[in-house]
């Protein structure tokens, strides 16, 4: 966490705190103490300090980044202990209170460290818990995660884009899903049928759909672009991590184009309770509370309740959405390296979502009787519901043997029960060959899903040096189980509707076409070393599965199974500069099974994926800043295609992927937030037999740019008051696999305010309102087709407003 002090009456000083305050007494100054620090890098050498000693240290990031200590082992007094730890760096220690010091540069041409009994206090040293990788982020700017090494890593340490999303982030902006939460982000697209929906959160990375979400690490079931899948309220999360690129070594069978994250709220020490309620356009009605803390004030067991209610409607006719979430979880921590947590939450969603595919003729382009309303509802107010039922329960388990080992191990059961009923575009009547661009066909769908995965994953983790090498080693096995139970009615050819004049009430129910019930299970074992020397960091992980598939189809009792193996691996470099940059360069791959035969009756064989990346990081001295550049290339094999004159399937097809993509998050002085991003991505269908060779991937615009700022008024009369704007810009993109029409390139403005109470009125501290606007002008547009029956608008005004109390 970066802070402000005064050293010695010099400038500003900006520094960050290297540890929580522990739970032991820290020792004096003075007093002798057993310490057993190996050599190793600086940062680490002080997180071993802190560890043993239970003091308190203060410093820049940047500061001790590429330096190495010499260690020390014995007994000795913390305060000579800590100026051994950083003799030679070139960096000074500056005792301050009882159990805390400061590293600095050079002060008043000091070299090399100061002998503790010449030193002086600081001024001001204010200490706050760093950000860890499983926990809360001070603003916008994230500097560690573990999604990409499942250890608590330096962002600039892993040699892959890594965007992480915080919860200062997604309420600065006002996100209420998922999807709107990653809008900023390069290489992530939301658009066409992914955006129409407020129930589900379909994320396109780096071409490629649709995107795994995962919630701490454990996949979440997912049958297709209609649901079947679990949707977390983003009230509940930490953070949101968009890990780019293949990520199989880690997680198991993935599409490669990447995975989402997210990291939920968890029991805290330290007391914390808040309340919110809002409203906006719609109707919406909003309220949500969150507490944590220590029971009874034991220390040992810490607490968390967490729970939403909302209820709103939408621009489109009939439609709205309600929610009640209740997420209590449990932390028991018997001493400072272990701790044992249990989330949980259950959620119960319902109303009728918007799911509203269009032709293409009166969306894009106008037709003879000009262009239909977004407004439009082409379903039936007597038919369409959506109600999903969604639970988790799980542990995590955590415990540090020594300075080297450490294991943590995990399990969660995930249930989802949800039904949907709706509608869909199925183009314009034509009778006798004259197209009737008033009425438009619709098919009817009617299904019920139940989706449940039981997750369980064991790794230990051993930190030690060879020599003047560091390795942070892990070594683990996960099991996933997933089953999909799944009936589905459809009714195609249904009763037309009159897009300009709509009559409702005139339908028929569908009929079962299909019941299956499908099993998964996923056993994966796992080795990742991180290895340091000097300032290069190399990064190797493989990994082996074993993933087991039995498909039942209830209707024709007819059951298919099948076994697949795959190892895959990545291999990543990374150099740290003084300065502060990290060019980087890895490779990594990926496997998906695939369900089906070819044309030959032979059980499809899982896709694979690899990827080439190269890229640089850069984490600015002195500013809480993360700017990442990266260009990528892409291939996905074994993608079924359909022999066009045989129409037979074989798995001859590949998709290649180009890009690049750059992304800046940084707070400057404090008061303003800046997010710049641009994405170029070159999706090409490279092989294929169904005539589309060499066409671009659909529903894939190429351009993305993005650019987000809010300012906060720190000093005078308005001082407390937030103004923000952002603007999102999609380039056109190709409607279907042919490349036969594009729909267009749109560009949305967002808009936010918030004002502080407590900034003028201490009375009033923790009292904040939150105004937020998406499309603040209202434009309609068409944000994505996916083909020329289904096209989308994109979503109209929304302005929300939320008064939360924090206390």
């Amino acid at each position: 966490m970066l802070l402000a002090t005064t050293i010695l009456g010099a400038a500003p000083l900006v520094i960050q705190t290297s540890a929580m305050a522990q739970s032991q007494p820290a020792a004096s100054a003075s007093q002798s103490i057993s310490f057993n620090i190996p050599p190793q890098s600086l940062a680490s050498a002080l997180d071993a300090f802190i560890r043993q000693s239970g003091w308190q240290i203060s410093y820049s990031s940047a500061l001790v980044r590429g330096k190495q200590s010499g260690g020390i082992r014995g007994s000795a007094a913390a305060g000579t202990a800590l100026h051994r730890l950083v003799a030679g760096t070139g960096l000074a220690v500056k005792i301050g209170a009882p159990g805390s010091a400061a590293l600095v540069g050079p002060v008043d041409g000091v070299t090399g460290s100061v002998d503790p009994g010449n030193s002086t206090a600081l001024e001001t040293i204010t200490v706050e818990g760093e950000e860890g990788a499983w926990g809360p982020v001070n603003g916008i700017v994230a500097s560690r995660s573990a999604t990409g090494t499942k250890t608590d890593t330096p962002l600039i340490e892993v040699p892959q884009s890594i965007s992480v999303i915080t919860a200062d982030e997604i309420k600065a902006r006002g996100a209420e899903t998922i999807k709107e939460a990653v809008n900023y982000t390069a290489g992530v697209h939301v658009g066409g049928s992914s955006a129409s929906t407020r129930a589900f959160d379909n994320i396109e990375i780096r071409g490629f759909a649709p995107t795994p979400l995962y919630f701490e690490g454990t996949y979440l079931p997912y049958i297709g672009d209609l649901g079947g899948s679990p949707q977390i309220d983003p009230y509940l999360l930490e953070r949101v991590e968009v890990l780019k690129g293949p990520s199989s070594v880690l997680y198991g069978q993935n599409y490669p184009g990447g995975i989402v994250n997210m990291v939920s709220k968890r029991p805290t020490d330290t007391p914390f309770h808040e309340v919110v309620a809002g409203t906006g356009t719609d109707g919406r009605a909003y309220g949500a509370f969150d507490f944590s803390g220590p029971v009874a004030d034991n220390d040992a067991i810490l607490y968390r309740l967490t729970g939403v209610a909302t209820r709103t409607e939408t621009n489109i006719d009939y439609t709205k959405d309600d929610r009640l979430l209740l997420a209590p979880s449990l932390t028991l921590k018997p001493d400072e390296d272990t701790s044992f947590t249990i989330l949980s939450h259950y959620q119960k969603d319902g109303g009728v979502p918007d799911y509203q595919p269009l032709p293409y003729i009166g969306t894009v382009e106008a037709g003879p009787f000009g262009r239909i309303d977004r407004d439009l509802f082409t379903g039936e107010p007597a038919y369409n519901s959506y109600d999903r039922k969604q639970a988790i329960i799980g542990y995590d388990f955590r415990h540090r043997f020594n300075d080297v080992w450490s294991v943590r191990h995990n399990a969660k059961y995930i249930s989802v029960d949800d039904s949907y009923r709706t509608f869909f575009s199925g183009g314009y009547v034509e009778t006798d060959g004259v197209v009737d661009y008033s009425k438009m066909k619709r098919n009817a769908i009617d299904y019920s899903s139940d989706n449940q995965v039981f997750a369980t994953e064991t790794n230990l983790q051993a930190e030690f040096s060879t020599g003047a090498v560091e390795h942070t080693v892990i070594v683990g096995t996960d099991y996933k189980w997933f089953r999909n139970d799944y009936t589905g009615r459809y009714g195609f050819g249904n009763t037309p509707l009159d897009v300009f004049n709509p009559d409702y009430g005139s339908y028929k129910e569908p009929t079962v076409g299909a019941r299956w019930d499908n099993r998964i299970s996923q056993l994966g074992i796992y080795l990742q070393d991180q290895i340091k020397w000097d300032n290069w960091i190399l990064t190797l992980g493989g990994r082996y599965d074993w993933a087991w598939q039995t498909d039942e189809d209830l209707l024709t009792s007819t059951v298919a199974k099948k076994t697949d193996g795959a190892f895959t691996g990545r291999a990543g470099l990374i150099y740290l500069f003084d300065n502060g940059l990290a060019p980087y360069v890895s490779y990594s791959t990926s496997f998906m099974p695939y369900s089906g035969f070819d044309g030959q009756n032979n059980p499809f064989k899982p896709t694979t994926g690899q990827q080439t990346e190269i890229g640089i990081k850069f984490e600015p001295e002195g500013y809480d800043a993360l700017i990442t550049v990266s260009a990528y290339d892409l291939k996905q094999q074994n993608v079924p295609t359909y022999d066009s004159l045989t129409f037979l399937p074989s798995q001859r097809g590949e998709i290649h992927v180009q890009g690049v993509e750059i992304e800046g998050k940084a707070t400057v002085f404090d008061s303003l937030d800046l997010i710049a991003t641009a994405a170029y991505t070159d999706s090409v269908y490279s092989k294929a037999d169904d005539g589309t060779q060499g066409n671009k991937v659909r529903f894939m615009p190429p351009v993305n740019v993005s650019l987000w700022a809010k300012y906060r008024i720190e000093d005078g009369p308005l001082s407390g008051l937030g103004l923000g704007a952002g603007v999102r810009h999609s380039s056109s993109g190709y409607g279907n696999d042919a490349n036969s029409f594009k729909y267009p390139a749109y560009t949305v403005v967002d808009a936010a305010i918030s004002y502080d109470f407590g900034k003028n009125n201490p009375d009033l501290e923790g009292l904040e309102l939150n105004i937020t606007a998406q499309n603040l002008f209202d434009k309609t547009y068409v944000n994505g087709c996916s083909n020329i029956n289904s096209c989308f608008y994109g979503k109209s005004r929304s302005v929300y407003a939320n008064l939360s109390f924090q206390w």
